[in-house]
């Protein structure tokens, strides 16, 4: 993919973003590995201006009681006058679901010739909550999510593609090569909440019966407290093998971002068939199982074979930073946006869907 600076419409100058997004300042550092954070980064890195506007932060600031319940108008207002002041060629919206339609509608009105794009790494799936994603789809000029076939095709609208993204890792945050330590604390680690899952919670307490000799790491599940910052950072950089377990196995090309934060370290990742992951890494860069005594029997192999271990971990780390960084993945959501004709150069282009209306594009594509 090119490298060059991203270029406003007229080419002749950098293009400015504004990222209103859900920085979780409140937290403190606690959520710096949050996507949100990663994609800003990539923004940078690609050449962009890039203004922070975080929604939910912004929200608290602006209320009265410190409830960003209570500072949701107020917060819809500052992201106008805040699109007006800083003049931006793109807006793109993440975590963006008390963003009203009004507001965007104001925004388009008062910054002519704005582009609009929205990204969104929670499940699409039916039964889930994204009925806030469907009410505004034809004011954005594109959507781009991290589950991708049917679910993902449902909001593309006339002039809006709908198109996957793949989780993105950023240098930055998944910095540690876990493949070249030769004596890992954990030989088996997991991060994620158990809570309203209890499949989830059966599958972890089968896994740690069947595995007695591992020394495992449960975060979230099983009565454990979840970690994070610096903290699951330390756990993160001493781990053998780490389990990818999504609440779903059957949504295509769907993954929390987990994927990102255990290949981004050169952890070998574990996780399972059944989504179409192999689009996006080879048996040879994650170890995909088909059902729990294929898993049982893949960790128990791979803690004794080292050497295949170590190659597996070591080519999903080069291929997740080479790939999948923060800046190819914000620089395709930038092109597409933007309808700079580079976003076809992007290796998941494919998995882009226009209307039926869009032919040129469809064509092209």
């Amino acid at each position: 993919m090119s490298t060059d600076t991203l270029r406003s419409n007229d080419h002749s100058r950098t293009l400015r973003v504004v990222h209103a997004a859900n920085y979780q300042m409140d937290k403190d550092g606690l959520a710096f590995f949050n996507p949100d954070q990663k994609i800003h980064q990539g923004l940078v890195q690609a050449g962009c201006y890039v203004y922070p506007f975080s929604i939910n932060d912004r929200a608290r600031m602006l209320s009265p009681t410190g409830s960003k319940i209570f500072g949701r108008g107020r917060a819809n207002k500052a992201l106008i006058k805040t699109c007006v002041n800083v003049h931006p060629d793109l807006l793109i919206l993440s975590h963006a679901q008390t963003v009203t339609r009004e507001t965007i509608l104001a925004i388009r009105e008062q910054v002519p010739g704005i582009r609009i794009a929205f990204w969104y790494v929670d499940p699409i799936w039916e039964g889930c909550d994204y009925g806030h994603l469907t009410k505004r789809a034809d004011l954005f000029d594109a959507i781009f999510c991290t589950t991708g076939g049917r679910d993902l095709q449902k909001f593309c609208r006339p002039g809006c593609p709908a198109a996957f993204i793949p989780n993105p890792v950023e240098a930055g945050i998944e910095r540690d090569r876990v493949f070249d330590d030769p004596n890992p604390e954990y030989d088996l680690v997991f991060f994620g909440r158990d809570k309203y899952a209890p499949q989830r919670r059966e599958f972890l307490a089968n896994l740690v019966r069947a595995l007695p000799e591992f020394r495992m790491g449960i975060f979230g599940s099983l009565g454990h407290p979840l970690v994070f910052g610096h903290a699951k950072e330390q756990i993160l950089s001493t781990s053998r093998m780490a389990l990818n377990l999504s609440r779903r196995d059957d949504v295509e090309l769907y993954s929390s971002d987990r994927i990102a934060q255990l290949t981004g370290n050169g952890i070998l990742t574990l996780t399972a068939a059944g989504a179409g992951l192999e689009q996006l890494y080879s048996s040879d860069e994650v170890v995909y199982y088909s059902d729990f005594d294929d898993l049982v029997a893949k960790a128990l192999r791979l803690k004794q074979c080292d050497d295949e271990r170590i190659r597996i971990a070591r080519n999903g780390w080069e291929k997740s930073h080479s790939v999948y960084s923060a800046r190819e993945v914000a620089r395709f959501i930038v092109n597409l946006s933007m309808r700079f004709p580079e976003y076809h150069e992007c290796p998941w282009s494919q998995h882009i869907n226009w209307h039926t209306s869009d032919v040129s594009h469809k064509t092209a594509a």
